[in-house]
């Protein structure tokens, strides 16, 4: 059974995508597979990260979309997904790189944290985006932390009844006991929905989870940031690996529910 964790940043919060220092890329190739190699963790999604400085606009959001695409053609197999990022607040400067993400990078998606990114989920400024998103064949990876008003998950289950068309993968949405109660909810109702597990640790919703909502609707996401690194041990994987589900319920979760959305062989 292989197993995708389809929630891995690259740099930090600090910095984001565009980190300092001559060798980082390197060094944090060697630190993310070795972990990858340890936890067991066949290959992952590399998703850029929020918190880089923005002083030239949208040339420095073309950087950190440079940046994903040459760390990803370091080991393609490891890392076969990927997704840019576009700010709202640059408007329509952000469809024209949405073009570049798909037609010159060849990324599969783009990722939102709109609580580093000062606008809502649902905010008007995330249509046009999305719209070129499906136009494009992009998957939208959307964080949904329910400590942050600007991220919760009804926002999220708003944008998905429009855009029935898209597929989202949803980020944090675990993280809280009231808010993962209602991410359930939604969960039931929209199909167009993927969950990951990041914050979930408690075995038994990740059981009642799956029973109710399905399988096809949950996957593997650990919310690992490289600089430093988050973890060592992935206890996300620890808790869908022995939480119960059964084991064509597992082979979903941990990888083919990833493998049908981005078509990979």
């Amino acid at each position: 059974m292989e197993i995708c964790d389809i929630h891995h940043h690259l740099g930090s919060l600090s910095g984001g995508s565009l980190q300092d220092g001559v060798g980082w890329m390197e060094e944090d190739y060697s630190a993310r597979v070795a972990m990858m190699d340890e936890n067991g963790v066949d290959f992952v999604a590399i998703l850029a990260a929020t918190g880089y400085i923005q002083a030239d606009g949208i040339k420095a959001t073309m950087r950190v979309n440079d940046t994903v695409a040459e760390y990803r053609k370091r080991d393609s197999k490891r890392f076969p997904v990927a997704a840019g990022i576009v700010e709202p607040l640059h408007g329509s400067a952000s469809l024209a790189e949405l073009e570049r993400i798909k037609h010159e990078l060849h990324l599969e998606g783009v990722v939102w944290h709109s609580r580093f990114q000062g606008v809502a989920v649902d905010h008007q400024l995330m249509r046009p985006l999305l719209k070129k998103v499906a136009e494009l064949g992009l998957v939208p990876f959307v964080h949904t932390n329910g400590e942050s008003n600007l991220e919760a998950a009804w926002r999220l289950a708003r944008v998905a009844n429009e855009f029935p068309e898209l597929t989202f993968i949803a980020l944090d949405g675990f993280w809280g006991s009231a808010h993962s109660q209602m991410v359930l909810e939604i969960a039931k109702r929209t199909p167009n929905i993927i969950w990951d597990n990041s914050g979930g640790h408690r075995q038994g919703f990740l059981r009642r989870f799956v029973e109710e909502a399905g399988s096809h609707k949950l996957v593997l996401g650990s919310t690992y940031y490289s600089s430093p690194p988050s973890y060592l041990k992935n206890r996300e994987l620890e808790s869908i690996l022995e939480c119960g589900m059964r084991e064509e319920d597992m082979a979903n979760v941990l990888g083919l529910n990833v493998k049908r959305l981005f078509e990979l062989e």
